[in-house]
């Protein structure tokens, strides 16, 4: 293969042994407390999903959850020390640890992180050289890889990776944001790191693009035919080297729509709106089992948080995720998609 595919898929693998040395693979940890109660850390499993979200209104605190096996949730709990009025991140390589990015709170524009190694998360601490207006996206490659909107007034779309360390930001040739980009993996034999994003202020186009590696680069964003929003949009990469891709409409539509981009193909499917899904803000997206799964805010008025599933053909009738609030969008994430 090319494009560098094969030392690509070795950093892959290295990056996810590297980063979680010593974690053994169990099922969804039950609480982020457990090392607070004298257990050791547990590890994280492969195919372990996860949630978390800013608070209701005022309330900037992190929360998160996870996805346990038979489709319940667990209940929520505060990440200690975390706090944010906008956007988080989550993204974790199979064996683990999960990462999580987010915006600062109000009137702190650094983006900051901190991990989970299956029985706590680690103090937060400030991402070197990056900043942002609304708050980061996050992908398993090669350890993690992080998108971001800058700070203040700047539109320009940022990037970084964490092996180790993290890297200096790079600007992303051609793209800029008014709102936060999303970023998945396609597992397509090379492992190619996607990114959709809206438009600048006043553009509700989606674009998106594909990083190829570093002799490479990013390829030139691209409109989606027939998809526009004012918000939030999403993505993920389920096993058979597809993209799904969900999104708030344009201002005034507070439905959810989606577009599938078949492996291969160079064209996404037409949109369509995903039944009885609506929000004031944009969704979150990832793969649990082979199945896409999608978590949301409510509509204008309604901080809830609800999730479905898409079956193969449909998605799923919306249902509420237990005690879970926001007053933003929150952020799902499997190990290792």
């Amino acid at each position: 293969m090319s494009r560098e595919s094969v030392s690509r898929r070795g950093l892959l693998r290295l990056g996810g042994a590297a980063v979680a040395a010593g974690l053994v693979g169990l099922a969804v940890p039950p609480a982020a407390s457990a090392a607070v109660r004298g257990r050791a850390p547990l590890g994280i499993g492969a195919g372990s999903t996860f949630m978390a979200w800013k608070g209701v209104s005022g309330d900037q605190r992190i929360w998160w959850n996870g996805l346990q096996s038979g489709g319940s949730w667990s209940g929520p709990q505060p990440v200690p020390g975390a706090g944010t009025n906008a956007g988080v991140a989550l993204a974790g390589q199979a064996g683990g640890p999960l990462f999580m990015t987010w915006k600062g709170v109000e009137g702190d524009e650094r983006v900051w992180w901190s991990w989970f190694d299956g029985g706590a998360w680690s103090g937060p601490q400030v991402v070197p050289g990056a900043a942002s207006a609304v708050g980061p996206a996050l992908a398993p490659y090669a350890g993690v890889a992080m998108v971001w909107r800058g700070a203040g007034g700047d539109q320009r779309i940022f990037w970084n990776s964490h092996f180790g360390g993290w890297t200096a930001p790079q600007v992303v040739p051609g793209a800029s944001t008014g709102f936060a980009p999303a970023l998945a993996v396609k597992k397509n034999g090379y492992n190619d790191l996607c990114m959709a994003w809206k438009g600048v202020e006043g553009d509700q186009r989606v674009f998106w693009n594909t990083y190829l590696g570093s002799s490479t680069g990013w390829t030139g964003p691209q409109a989606i035919d027939g998809a526009f929003t004012s918000g939030g949009v999403a993505l993920a990469g389920p096993s058979d080297g597809s993209l799904h891709l969900v999104w708030k409409g344009v201002a005034g539509d507070q439905r959810i729509w989606w577009s599938r981009l078949y492996p291969w193909a160079t064209s996404w499917t037409a949109p369509q709106v995903v039944p009885s899904a609506g929000t004031s803000v944009g969704p979150a997206l990832t793969v649990y089992g082979d199945s896409p799964y999608m978590t949301w805010k409510g509509v204008e008025g309604d901080e809830r948080i609800w999730w479905s599933r898409f079956d193969g053909s449909t998605w799923t009738a919306p249902q509420s995720v237990p005690s879970a609030g926001t007053s933003f969008r929150p952020a799902l994430a499997t190990m290792g998609v």
